[in-house]
């Protein structure tokens, strides 16, 4: 179990607190928040209080009503400088919905202290059991991808995408969008925009 001073400094905690700093300047309360956004009162107040390891959608979501970017969920302390430098080690497990299915996300640039319009992420899926329907993500903005070790067929549309190491993909996220095939372990570059 975790010591109380690695809970109060864990990735949820902080992101639950930039949470709740952003609904309070805006004059919001809980029920405000959690009507625009389609969760409950209790579901934002335990992410508010970093109970819970949200998905990457949920906090999607959240921007969005709260009217800021992704990255300003992760953007603490204001008077920080405009540059994150984050070393290899230092790199923040992200939990989102395909990490239910075994995907890894990394987030690249956590703690930013400034408003960014994309979330820069290392993904890496190591399973070569991929399953192509659970494989589906559509979501508001745009996406990049760059691999960089492995191969995958990823599909957007009904298009289809034989990628391999330093090959990319630029595409409309509100499309239909997923993997079909990696050769295992693939690791890629995902960089997701907003709007």
């Amino acid at each position: 179990m975790e010591s109380p001073e690695a809970q109060e400094w864990s990735a949820e905690a902080s992101i639950g607190r930039r949470i709740r700093e952003l609904r309070h300047s805006r004059g919001m309360t809980l029920n405000d928040l959690s009507e625009r956004i389609g969760l409950t009162k209790g579901q934002v107040s335990r992410i508010e209080n970093g109970k819970v390891s949200s998905p990457v959608g949920t906090l999607v979501q959240i921007a969005k009503g709260l009217g800021v970017s992704l990255g300003d969920l992760f953007a603490p302390d204001p008077a920080r400088p405009r540059a994150v430098f984050t070393r290899a080690d230092d790199r923040k497990l992200v939990n989102g919905r395909a990490t239910q299915i075994g995907h890894v996300y990394e987030s690249l640039a956590p703690e930013a202290p400034f408003s960014k319009k994309m979330e820069p992420f290392m993904m890496i899926i190591e399973n070569p059991e991929l399953d192509a329907a659970q494989n589906v993500f559509q979501h508001d903005g745009h996406e990049f991808l760059f691999i960089v070790s492995g191969r995958m067929t990823y599909r957007h549309g009904s298009e289809t995408y034989e990628m391999k190491e330093g090959d990319s993909l630029f595409f409309d996220a509100t499309v239909e969008h997923g993997p079909v095939w990696i050769e295992a372990p693939v690791r890629f570059l995902c960089i997701i925009s907003q709007g």
